[in-house]
């Protein structure tokens, strides 16, 4: 099996040798990592080239009109849909691991037959972690939110999840809140997810990429709401 990191990323410059550094950390080398610039305004894009002179296991896509965090990863993703032994590890530009072992943590989960994987987290400014397990016989759509960071799963998954989850009623792709408007339907199909209670990544709350914060948090609970008020869309 082997680890791809997604990253989607905007404005990501002033951030961008930590996280990359917190990767290529990893005692476990058995990892990708796509970059994925959507139209930033700083070195973003330069970054990205210069990590793929470093180590060719740096990838880069360079976005020509703005997709989104979670467009951007859900069609990452889907590239390697039809494999059962490729790992998607999702890490927001502004965030990084925090732990060397995690691709080592991560891989020995699904070896052991998980097929979703996510990992205690700590914020930046106060350490705390709001990540826990679910029980298993629970509809994620209705438990409180608790797979926040890192998020994992099996890159498979998607093909037993229509586009239709990731849209908005107007057939748009979700802008803010993404991470239960992915997370949820790939948890809802997974046979057997896993929480790791050590913590591997840092999510960085004072992130430099966004300015207006109250306006993005407004959206996020919008996407929320409604992606939990409608549950899994089979079509």
């Amino acid at each position: 099996m082997k680890v791809i990191f997604i990253v989607p990323s905007y404005n990501i410059e002033k951030n961008f040798l930590k996280l990359t550094n917190s990767i290529l950390s990893q005692k476990n080398a058995n990892w990708s990592c796509i970059i994925i610039d959507d139209i930033s305004k700083d070195k973003t894009s330069q970054c990205a080239s210069l990590a793929m002179k470093k180590d060719s296991r740096f990838f880069s896509i360079k976005n020509v009109e703005k997709k989104y965090a979670l467009r951007n990863i859900v069609e990452s993703a889907r590239l390697f849909q039809e494999r059962e032994d490729v790992i998607i590890a999702v890490i927001d530009g502004d965030d990084q691991l925090c732990n060397d072992e995690t691709v080592s943590l991560i891989l020995d989960s699904y070896e052991k037959g998980d097929d979703v994987v996510w990992t205690a987290h700590r914020w930046d400014i106060n350490d705390l972690n709001i990540s826990k397990s679910i029980p298993s016989n629970i509809d994620p759509y209705s438990w409180p939110w608790c797979s926040s960071h890192l998020r994992t799963f099996k890159s498979s998954l998607l093909k037993d999840i229509p586009d239709s989850n990731f849209k908005n009623t107007s057939g748009e792709w979700f802008k803010r809140g993404y991470d239960q408007a992915l997370m949820l339907p790939i948890l809802k199909k997974s046979k057997s997810r896993k929480y790791i209670d050590k913590i591997c990544y840092q999510y960085n709350i004072n992130s430099v990429s966004m300015p207006e914060r109250s306006w993005e948090e407004m959206d996020q609970i919008s996407t929320i709401n409604l992606v939990r008020a409608r549950g899994f869309i089979n079509e």
